[in-house]
């Protein structure tokens, strides 16, 4: 029997799907939320309480007119009454926290998949695994995965974040890390692969791997040796360049960033790993803008975004309280 503390998490996790704005995805959850209740009888007192509660927010989020754009939409005026803008995104905050929504800060930065994962790791955490078959793993800060071996097959399926694999020779079984734009099947023992939001990115340590794509009718697969990488998107397989991976070994044991033409957002996203708070951009717009170079995610945040500044000047940073960040370009 699961006790309160528990319970109440679980229940938590129902109110974060069940406040969402998409009014398809909420029947949905809505349906999948029954069938759980029913399923669990004895919690019915939780539910209850489950019930209150929501119902209190919900009041207090139709009294302030607040929904998950709120924060988005004050921001575009914060030019304009920053101090204003300031308070009311106080009050946003407080809102969408309380209700637990699906909005900006709550689901964006920690997918609801990242709860139930085998496998996760925190802001700023590193952890090794050493699986059933021998092989090893490394999950990067804010990273997770489920793990999926059968007596014919060793799957991985990334789900978010950077994961380093060793992975243990059984020809018998084959090895496949899986992300959202690509399979990953290892046909040597060490690589490492990055999810990111619209990517997902393969760099050859040892060895050999073959990639094929997910998202298109793309057929044939690559295989990517030592010292290779490849990135993966909607479009299929991109083409194949050569690294340092000597250079790139070192930057992942010091917890660096190597960034090699980094979608801007996926490079945020990945800082914002190892840093408690958030940062809020709008992803189309920072996507066209490139980063190449060696960052430091451990040191201060506000420094690192001032040497991206100094590079990109047409960029701004916004500090709201100790916790917020928002990122935009300058007005043209």
């Amino acid at each position: 029997m699961k006790d309160a503390r528990h319970i109440r998490k679980e229940i938590a996790l129902w109110v974060i799907r069940l406040n969402c704005d998409n009014p398809t995805e909420r029947a949905q959850v809505q349906q999948e939320f029954q069938a759980w209740q029913k399923n669990h009888p004895q919690y019915l007192p939780y539910f209850e309480e489950f019930r209150d509660f929501d119902l209190e927010m919900q009041n207090l989020s139709r009294q302030q007119n607040l929904h998950g754009e709120t924060v988005e939409q004050t921001f575009q005026a914060i030019e304009h009454e920053q101090q204003k803008v300031i308070s009311l995104f106080n009050q946003a905050v407080f809102s969408l926290m309380a209700i637990s929504c699906l909005g900006y800060l709550s689901f964006t930065y920690i997918p609801f998949s990242y709860y139930f994962a085998d496998y996760k790791t925190a802001t700023s955490e590193v952890k090794n695994i050493v699986l059933d078959d021998g092989s090893m793993l490394t999950l990067a800060p804010k990273s997770a995965i489920k793990v999926d071996y059968t007596t014919g097959q060793r799957r991985i399926e990334l789900i978010q974040g950077d994961i380093y694999v060793d992975v243990a020779k059984n020809p018998a079984r084959p090895f496949i890390v899986h992300t959202k734009q690509a399979d990953y099947q290892a046909l040597g023992t060490r690589f490492i692969v990055n999810q990111y939001t619209d990517t997902s990115a393969l760099n050859m340590l040892h060895s050999r791997v073959q990639a094929r794509a997910n998202l298109t009718a793309q057929a044939k697969p690559l295989i990517v040796s030592e010292g290779q990488r490849i990135q993966v998107d909607a479009h299929g397989l991109g083409k194949i360049e050569v690294f340092d991976t000597q250079m790139f070994k070192t930057s992942w044991q010091m917890q660096q960033i190597q960034a090699n033409e980094l979608a801007l957002p996926d490079l945020l996203n990945r800082l914002n790993a190892y840093h408690s708070g958030y940062m809020i951009f709008n992803e189309k717009e920072l996507s066209q803008i490139k980063v190449t170079g060696i960052i430091n995610p451990q040191q201060d945040l506000l420094g690192t975004l001032q040497l991206i500044q100094l590079q990109y000047p047409q960029l701004e940073f916004f500090q709201i309280g100790n916790y917020v960040t928002y990122v935009k370009m300058k007005a043209s």
